[in-house]
């Protein structure tokens, strides 16, 4: 019997997609094909958050193509952190694992599920002393995207014992909570991740982190210079400090 399959161990995958008509088809298909290969039984949810570009329209297509897709839309930008947690009301299993739309650390996703066999929480994470970050020459924007990353960092364990010291990394893995649709996450757009790991801590919880070897991303939908964004980010984290930090 191959290792992933177990009597009920069902896994719904959430993927929020934004402006990523050039990837997402190939990303999807590449995904099937190795859940086909492990025997998962399995359920993609895709969210599209008010995509601007042809993501609706292909997206639709995979729902036609695939039976394990189910495609759900926001007609306007709500936010990732918004569409993560509408797909996660809509998912059927009691398994969830978070995936972006690019699939990073997509070689690791193995070890994600077999896992969550045995913990209620597993993440990557980067800051982990054995983690190793592949440096070459880097851009002014990777430099800042690196340098922004370990500010929230330190400023989540300046407030937090989370166990953890990556909350962002865009693959984790956890069991479902029980009446999820009742819960009031404060965050819309940036930190369910973290938020979500804060809610299992307060249950005593603490997260299973698998070490990765990682590339800093020379690209992203968050631009560091839009001072409108940059003021969204940190009122939302303020919201998510104030409601955990007591």
């Amino acid at each position: 019997m191959n290792k992933f399959l177990k009597k009920n161990f069902f896994i719904s995958f959430i993927i929020p997609c934004y402006n990523c008509q050039t990837f997402i088809e190939k990303n999807i298909i590449r995904l099937i094909k190795k859940l086909k290969n492990h025997r998962i039984k399995y359920e993609i949810i895709l969210v599209n958050d008010g995509s601007k570009d042809k993501t609706n329209i292909i997206l639709k297509k995979l729902n036609l193509n695939f039976k394990n897709l189910r495609v759900f839309e926001n007609k306007i930008n709500k936010g990732k952190s918004y569409s993560v947690i509408y797909g996660i009301k809509k998912a059927r299993g009691k398994k969830i694992i978070i995936f972006d739309c690019d699939l990073p650390y997509y070689s690791y996703l193995d070890k994600v599920i077999t896992k969550l066999h045995k913990y209620k929480l597993v993440i990557i994470d980067r800051k982990d002393s054995r983690s190793k970050i592949l440096l070459n020459n880097l851009s002014i924007y990777q430099f800042f995207r690196h340098t922004v990353g370990t500010l929230i960092s330190i400023l989540n364990n300046f407030f937090f014992n989370l166990g953890t010291r990556d909350t962002q990394a865009g693959l984790k893995g956890f069991y479902k909570i029980k009446d999820f649709r009742k819960i009031k996450f404060v965050s819309k757009k940036f930190f369910f991740d973290l938020e979500l790991i804060l809610f299992f801590k307060n249950k005593n919880i603490f997260p299973c982190s698998i070490p990765v070897k990682f590339k800093i991303p020379d690209n992203s939908n968050i631009k560091f210079m839009n001072l409108k964004k940059n003021f969204e980010i940190i009122a939302e984290l303020i919201k998510v400090i104030k409601k955990y930090k007591n």
